[in-house]
C-alpha cells in the first residue's frame, strides 16, 4: 500500500471550500494506514516523503502508525527524495529507508532563531509597552528588548533540548544505534545519499522506479490509492457542471449520525471572540460563538456519546477562551469531553483544553504557556519624524490606556497590571479545576507563561497521557461506557461545506475557503503567518491576551 506525505499536513479540511480539494487530512491518512495494517492482503507499506510542512506532534502520530504496522508484521519502507531533521525522524520509524541518488540528508541538529525588533522600532520612533503575568510570558520581548531575558533563554534552551533528545531517541529506536552514535551522526551531517548509506542512516540509494521494479520482481504490486476513492477533478464545460463543482459534486452527502458516535471537534488557529465576520482564503480561526454553537449541537445529538476536542492553536483572546472553557465544562457534565492536542495547544489553546476531563498529547506538542500579557505600540516618535501632530482632549482617568499616542502613565500601568493579573489568576483557577490533584498554587509553579513540550508537561501534571487522536478516541469511548471492541462512527466537526451551501443555507461555523492547489499555492511562511496577522487584528481591542510568545517551528 502506497502513501505519499507532501505539502501541508492538516488536522481538518477547510470548513468552507470554493472547489473541492484532494487534500487528505492527517487522521484520514492514519486511518488508511491502520486499515492496511489489519488487511491480510497487504504485505507492507511504502511511504514516500516528498517535502511536508508540519511540526513534531503530527509527525509523531504518523510515526506511531508506522510503528504499529511494523509491530503487526508489516514491512514498512520509507522513500525519501531528500529530508531534513523532522523528515528523517519520521523515516526512522520504517524498517527500510531508501534515498534518491541526489537526495541530501540534512540531518544537522536543531536551531532556534529569534528576531528582536526594539532597535528597529527605536529607529522609526515607535515604543512598545508590554505588561505580563508570569515570569516566562515573554510575548512582548521581541518588541521591547534587543536580546532575550534569562527566563526567555531558559525556556527556549529547555524546549530545544527536549526536541533534540526526541530526535536522537528516534534514531536510536529506528536504526538500532547507541545514543552516543546517534549524537555523533547528527554532528557529522549533512550527508549525501551515498554518505547516509555508508553511515547506516539509509539502507539503499536508488530511484523510486527502481524500487517499484524490485518489488514487482518479488511479485508485489504497489497500490497507490489504497483505501481511498478518487473523483475526477476536471470541470467540464456547462453551467450545471460548474454548479455541481461549487456544490461539492461527488462529495458525500451531509452526514447524520446513525449509531454510537464520537465527535471530534476541531479548534484550529487563533481564538477570537464573536461569530464569523467574513470570509478569508486559507485562514483557520476559532470564533468563540460559532465554536460553541457546534459544540452544543454535538451535545444535543443523542447518537454522539462522547466528544474529543482536537486543539491546534496558539491561543488568543482570554475572554473568548474563558467562554469556550465554560461551554466545554457544561458539555462534559452531559457527555465525556477528552482533549487531544495537535502540534500546538499553548496559552489560550491550553486554556480551552483544560475544559476537558483528560488531555492527551504527542511528546512533541508545544503546550502550557499558562500566562497573560497585554500592551500597545506608542507611535509618537514616529509621528514626530513624519511631522504629524496629535491634539488630545480627554475627560476621566486612564484614558490613555489603549491610545497609540501616549505612553502608559504610572496609574495606567498599574491598572493594566491589575487587569492582567486578574485574568492570570482566573486562568490558574480554570486549570486547577480539572487537573487531578493540582491546586492553584501547584499550577502556578509550572505556569508563569512557560512553554513546555508535551513530554515535559506530562511530567508536571499538565497532560494526562502521551498519545494522539487514536488514543484520545479510545479514552472517550471508555469514558462513555463503550466497549473497546465496539465500532463507533467518528464524526469530524465542523463539517466542510461548499461556498454555494454557505450562500444558500448559511455559514454555521464555517471560517475559511480553500482554492485548488494550482490557484492557491502560497509560500509556506506567508501561509503560516497570515492567520496570525488576521487574528491580531481581531485581538486589537482585547486588554488581556493568552497567546504563544512566538510562532515556533523546530526543524
Amino acid at each position: 500500500a502506497y502513501f505519499e506525505i507532501a505539502g501541508l499536513i492538516q488536522d481538518s479540511l477547510p470548513p468552507v471550500y470554493l472547489f473541492e480539494t484532494e487534500e487528505e487530512t492527517l487522521h484520514s491518512m492514519i486511518s488508511r494506514m491502520d486499515r492496511a495494517r489489519l488487511d491480510g492482503r497487504v504485505k507492507g507499506l511504502m511511504i514516500r516523503v516528498r517535502g511536508f510542512a508540519a511540526n513534531w506532534a503530527k509527525v509523531q502520530e504518523v510515526r506511531q502508525a508506522m510503528l504499529r504496522c511494523r509491530q503487526d508484521g508489516k514491512d514498512v519502507i520509507c522513500v525519501l527524495d531528500g529530508a531534513g531533521n523532522l523528515g528523517y525522524y519520521l523515516a526512522s520509524a520504517a524498517g527500510r529507508i531508501v534515498l534518491a541518488p541526489t537526495g541530501h540528508l540534512m540531518l544537522v541538529g536543531l536551531r532556534a532563531e529569534v528576531i528582536f525588533a526594539k532597535g528597529l522600532l527605536d529607529k522609526v520612533g515607535v515604543k512598545a509597552e508590554s505588561v505580563q503575568a508570569g515570569q516566562y510570558k515573554t510575548a512582548g520581548e521581541a518588541l521591547t528588548r534587543e536580546e532575550p531575558s534569562p527566563a526567555f533563554r531558559e525556556s527556549l534552551e529547555s524546549m530545544l533540548q527536549d526536541y533534540y533528545e526526541q530526535l536522537l531517541e528516534g534514531i536510536v529506536e529506528g536504526r538500532g544505534v547507541s545514543a552516543e552514535r546517534a549524537a555523533a551522526l547528527v554532528k557529522e551531517g549533512p550527508f549525501t545519499a551515498r554518505q547516509a548509506k555508508e553511515a547506516g542512516l539509509a539502507d539503499d540509494v536508488m530511484f523510486y522506479d527502481e524500487l517499484v521494479a524490485e518489488l514487482r520482481e518479488e511479485r508485489f504490486s504497489v497500490e497507490t490509492d489504497y483505501g481511498r476513492t478518487r473523483r475526477p477533478r476536471a470541470v467540464q464545460p456547462g453551467s450545471m457542471n460548474v454548479f455541481s463543482m461549487l456544490m461539492g459534486g461527488g462529495r458525500p452527502a451531509r452526514r447524520r449520525t446513525t449509531g454510537p458516535t464520537v465527535a471530534v471537534l476541531h479548534a484550529a488557529g487563533p481564538i477570537v471572540s464573536g461569530d464569523i465576520g467574513g470570509f478569508g482564503f486559507g485562514e483557520q480561526i476559532v470564533y468563540s460563538r460559532a465554536f460553541i454553537k457546534t459544540l452544543r449541537k454535538a451535545v444535543d445529538d443523542h447518537n454522539i456519546k462522547a466528544i474529543v476536542l482536537r486543539v491546534d492553536s496558539p491561543g488568543g483572546s482570554a475572554r473568548a477562551c474563558d467562554t469556550i472553557w465554560r461551554a466545554l465544562r457544561l458539555a462534559d457534565a452531559k457527555k465525556p469531553v477528552i482533549a487531544s492536542l495537535s502540534d500546538v495547544a499553548a496559552s489560550g489553546g491550553y486554556y480551552i483544553a483544560a475544559g476537558s476531563r483528560k488531555i492527551y498529547a504527542e511528546p512533541g506538542c508545544l503546550t502550557g504557556s499558562i500566562g497573560v500579557f497585554g500592551g500597545k505600540l506608542v507611535l509618537t516618535g514616529l509621528f514626530d519624524k513624519l511631522g504629524l501632530k496629535v491634539t488630545v482632549v480627554e475627560r476621566g482617568g486612564a484614558t490613555g490606556l489603549t491610545s497609540m499616542f501616549s505612553e502608559l502613565s504610572a496609574q495606567e500601568r498599574q491598572k493594566l497590571q491589575e487587569l492582567i493579573l486578574d485574568t492570570y489568576d482566573t486562568f490558574l483557577e480554570r486549570v486547577a479545576e480539572t487537573r487531578p490533584n493540582m491546586s492553584v498554587e501547584d499550577v502556578d509553579k509550572v505556569a508563569q507563561g512557560r512553554v513546555w513540550t508535551a513530554r515535559q508537561a506530562e511530567q508536571r501534571g499538565l497532560v494526562d497521557a502521551l498519545g494522539g487522536l487514536k488514543e484520545a478516541i479510545e479514552e472517550a469511548k471508555q469514558a462513555a461506557g463503550i466497549a473497546p471492541e465496539e465500532r463507533v462512527e467518528i464524526l469530524h466537526l465542523p463539517r466542510p461545506r461548499s461556498i454555494m451551501e454557505v450562500v444558500l443555507f448559511g455559514r454555521e461555523g464555517a471560517v475559511q475557503m480553500s482554492l485548488p492547489a494550482g490557484l492557491a499555492d502560497l509560500p509556506l511562511p506567508l501561509e503560516r503567518v497570515r492567520p496570525y496577522l488576521r487574528a491580531l487584528l481581531s485581538l486589537q481591542d482585547e486588554v488581556s491576551v493568552c497567546i504563544l510568545p512566538a510562532i515556533v517551528t523546530v526543524r
